[in-house]
């Protein structure tokens, strides 16, 4: 099998993985009893419906790829055998799923030891599923989509991913008059995924997190990457951990954003 059509078949398979995911958490959206408790924080909640988009996702991904390691947010990690894992959030954006805020998704990532090869990042609701591979682009629902053209952040789109985390939350706050005296709209929408898929198709011009997890930003990465944006940690330098915090763009107004920020 070619290496273009070896790209073709696992995307696939993550698309196909993430939209079954997407059904479950789709049916259980309108349940009154979400089953939910936490897990770690008061704010960082699970719900049951985490745990079937999850069994969903690694069911399905282990039956085709049984070679490969998993690494998915409410599960220990699975070592593989081909060099490659799984990168996997079930159910990114849980606090609005709980709220009845229709805002979240599923986002599923493979990657090798050279980064993410194909990504999937799908909206249930909103029934748009955001993919990518390695080298050939980035597609909204089948179509191509890229970046946003602006060259400065007067005037930008800004999304804002406040921590759930009481102190990160208010360092993050301490930092907004930077963007507030630039920036024409600022959003925080609840769903890391979405907001780095929502950069790779131009809807957002910037995003800025202060800490994310491998799960949150695996997919997104490869999507802005492929649509022609670019990922860095606050400070501008390559995001090896997004614990350390990211800062997604369009590439042209990256500098003049990170410089913010500082």
């Amino acid at each position: 099998m070619s290496a273009a059509h070896d790209l073709d078949d696992l995307l696939r398979s993550a698309v196909a993985a993430a939209r079954a995911a997407g059904d479950v958490l789709a049916g259980g959206f309108a349940s009154s009893d979400k089953q939910a408790r936490m897990k770690g924080h008061p704010n960082n909640p699970v719900t049951v419906y985490d745990r079937r988009a999850e069994e969903t996702i690694v069911d399905r991904l282990t039956a085709e790829h049984s070679e490969d390691g998993i690494l998915t947010e409410e599960s220990d990690e699975s070592e593989g055998t081909s060099g490659r894992r799984w990168v996997i959030d079930p159910l990114d954006g849980t606090n609005n799923f709980l709220a009845g805020i229709p805002h979240f998704a599923v986002s599923i990532a493979l990657e090798d030891a050279d980064g993410a090869l194909v990504a999937c990042v799908h909206d249930p609701i909103r029934n748009e599923t955001f993919t990518a591979a390695r080298d050939r682009g980035a597609r909204l629902n089948g179509r191509q989509i890229e970046v946003s053209k602006r060259e400065s952040l007067e005037g930008a789109v800004v999304g804002v991913g406040l921590s759930f985390e009481p102190r990160r939350r208010t360092e993050m706050i301490g930092q907004l008059p930077a963007l507030i005296a630039f920036a024409g709209v600022l959003r925080t929408l609840g769903s890391a995924a979405l907001d780095l898929a929502y950069v790779a198709a131009g809807r957002f011009d910037a995003i800025w997190y202060l800490a994310l997890h491998p799960w949150d930003v695996a997919a997104g990465r490869l999507l802005v990457a492929e649509a022609g944006g670019r990922i860095t940690d606050l400070r501008g330098l390559p995001a090896d951990d997004p614990l350390g915090g990211i800062v997604a763009s369009n590439r042209r107004l990256h500098g003049e954003f990170v410089d913010a920020l500082a």
